[in-house]
């Protein structure tokens, strides 16, 4: 339950007390009994419509709506913070969602990317983007609207398919910068898993690899394989992933940055990677 809503559920049973204890002390011939009475149901109604406001205003869907987003830059915010103290100076590259900058048709939109900002601002000035890049959507055509029954005007709208259909390591190497610009390589939308995923590998071959969810197997295969491949595919340098002991629920956000990040999320390095394969022995699950 929100923190508002139990302080509203609080404040109306104080006011019915209030209101029960003044009617009681009214029939027992207490000239302030009927005052006090209708003063607790003042403070009830008042509760009771301060609930109905914020459910006709939103408020509660909005309160929720801002917690869930800034879990999402609670979880890069702190992989950010890892990185600029381990690897400060580097430069980067960051692998981001062309869903929230295209729609279907290739119009250019503006959607919040609480992921990125969230990196952006851990990672401070201790490590340079140098580029920030997407793989190129498939574009549909626009159909005309047909007419209703009633002549109501009905758009037909296709959907996208899912980014793990059309991102493929083809479209992965054609978006990819020169070697020579980069030490990380951070992807916030994962890799691809079609066409020839070991073409992908050999491309990032000599760099470091942050993930940033997706596929935890291939996460696990990464971190198993350290440095003993990084002639051929990139060295696992962090990554970031559920917590399968996460916490979801109605509370503030913990104001302590690591507390917040672990009721979510676990960071999983080359140092911590063995001890959270045994903590959760399925997540890497081959």
């Amino acid at each position: 339950m929100e923190t508002s809503t139990i302080i509203r559920v609080v404040i109306m049973a104080i006011g019915a007390i209030i209101a029960i204890v003044g009617m009681n002390k009214s029939k027992g011939g207490a000239v302030w009994g009927q005052p006090l009475a209708v003063c607790g149901a003042i403070i009830a109604i008042i509760a009771a419509l301060w609930g109905i406001k914020r459910t006709i205003a939103g408020d509660d869907m909005k309160e929720a709506r801002d917690r869930e987003i800034e879990y999402q830059r609670i979880q890069t915010r702190e992989l950010g913070k890892y990185l600029g103290d381990k690897f400060a100076g580097s430069k980067v590259v960051v692998m981001v969602d062309p869903m929230l900058r295209f729609d279907m048709y290739g119009d250019s939109i503006q959607r919040e990317d609480p992921i990125l900002e969230g990196l952006k601002q851990g990672l401070a000035n201790k490590l340079t983007i140098t580029a920030e890049i997407f793989p190129k959507m498939p574009v549909k055509e626009k159909k005309a609207p047909v007419t209703g029954p009633d002549g109501e005007i009905m758009p037909m709208d296709d959907m996208m398919e899912p980014m793990e259909m059309w991102f493929t390591a083809e479209k992965f190497k054609e978006i990819l910068p020169a070697k020579d610009s980069y030490d990380i390589f951070i992807t916030l939308i994962g890799i691809p898993s079609m066409g020839n995923v070991a073409s992908v590998m050999r491309d990032l071959a000599g760099k470091k690899l942050v993930l940033v969810g997706g596929d935890t197997m291939s996460m696990g295969k990464l971190f198993m394989a350290g440095e003993r491949q990084a002639s051929v595919a990139p060295v696992a340098a962090a990554a970031v992933t559920y917590n399968p002991k996460a916490i979801y629920d109605d509370k503030p956000i913990p104001k302590n940055p690591k507390e917040a990040f672990d009721k979510r999320y676990l960071l999983i390095t080359p140092e911590n990677f063995e001890s959270i394969k045994n903590e959760h022995s399925n997540l890497f699950a081959m």
